[in-house]
């Protein structure tokens, strides 16, 4: 592979029983990701890769790449992080496909703009804006959903348009989603199945405290809940049609109180698989997993692992999973050093396969 910092072309696939909700009665899809890739990113100024001396601020200390989200524009690849590397919402770009998809280049280069310099009067973008989503409407324009902090509130769901896949976006006079009594919104997706676009969020449950220990001390005596939740949207991807349903949740002690970053793929054969991490992200624990629905607004059972820190890769804590629209490739973040919480969260790609039996889909 050229220009790439090391690739490990095995396959990773690992089981978990249903932890929540009744199981399928036909045989779980088995995930497997290979030619699991550590991507390079240089700095749009720089002559060789691997820049690493760029300044950072945010939530997290220290971050590279994290929470990516992938969308294709242009004949490119387009990939966003949250709050890292000098810009409220950075972005990269690569001229190469993946490789699944008939190239063997994985080098991507850092945008010199930054494609949120707004996030509306209603954000305090000061204390960071996480996992960003884009989704391109029928009409051609590009939105993004941001979690950011509400002003004398808790995290809400932004919504920005703009004209180019790199912005600059502009904001909405208001947040799209808020639940300040659940302990605020995070990590939006979107989605579209190819007749009705949908939205994904997590309900920030840990945010208020209880028995998990990924929010300082804990307190009380219960693990709060934190929901993934979905709601049907227009489809102009902007406006929510209806009500919002809740999908999966966290099973307690298990995954330490957190499930978050939800991002849907619909499999040939009709049935909906997510994809979300479970456990604190600063930890080693945290992890990719999945759940199966034979109804995209339905409860996501027989929940598997499909990647943890217990990988051959030497990947610590891989999670914020996003799958590109034709389910060939995706993209997580991981850290490279053990018990290394406030570490670097580099950006991967790996090719994913889902298969049932003999079937691949």
């Amino acid at each position: 592979m050229k220009a790439v910092l090391f690739t490990l072309s095995a396959g990773l696939v690992t089981g978990l029983p249903s932890l929540l909700g009744q199981p399928r009665s036909d045989p779980v899809p088995r995930i497997e990701l290979t030619n699991v890739t550590k991507i390079d990113i240089r700095s749009a100024k720089a002559t060789k890769p691997g820049l690493r001396s760029r300044s950072v601020f945010g939530p997290f200390m220290g971050v590279d790449f994290p929470d990516p989200s992938i969308i294709s524009a242009n004949g490119l690849w387009y990939a966003f992080a949250t709050t890292s590397n000098g810009k409220n919402v950075p972005f990269a770009t690569s001229k190469d496909v993946f490789p699944q998809q008939g190239s063997d280049t994985f080098t991507w280069t850092l945008g010199g703009t930054d494609t949120l310099p707004d996030a509306g009067d209603w954000a305090d973008a000061s204390k960071g804006i996480w996992a960003p989503d884009i989704q391109k409407n029928d009409a051609g324009t590009f939105v993004m959903y941001y979690t950011a902090w509400k002003k004398g509130g808790t995290h809400c769901i932004g919504l920005a348009t703009s004209a180019s896949v790199t912005g600059p976006y502009k904001p909405q006079s208001q947040p799209l989603i808020c639940n300040d009594a659940g302990g605020g919104v995070i990590d939006a997706a979107g989605y579209d199945d190819g007749v009705n676009r949908w939205i994904t969020w997590k309900v920030d449950g840990s945010a208020l405290g209880g028995l998990t220990t990924c929010v300082n001390t804990p307190t009380g005596s219960i693990y709060y809940p934190t929901p993934i939740m979905i709601q049907q949207m227009n489809r102009d991807a902007i406006t929510l049609v209806g009500g919002a349903s809740k999908i999966l949740d966290n099973v307690g002690a298990n995954n330490n109180g957190i499930v978050e970053a939800p991002s849907l793929y619909k499999i040939s054969d009709g049935n909906y698989v997510l994809f979300y991490s479970a456990h604190c992200y600063d930890s080693d624990d945290y992890d990719i997993e999945a759940a199966f629905s034979s109804t995209i607004d339905g409860a996501y059972t027989d929940r598997i692992i499909v990647m943890n820190t217990a990988n051959q890769f030497g990947i610590k804590g891989p999670g914020g999973l996003d799958i590109d629209p034709n389910g060939k490739t995706v993209v997580f973040h991981g850290r490279l050093k053990a018990n290394d919480p406030h570490g670097a969260r580099e950006l991967f790609s790996a090719d994913i396969s889902i298969s049932k039996g003999s079937t691949t889909y």
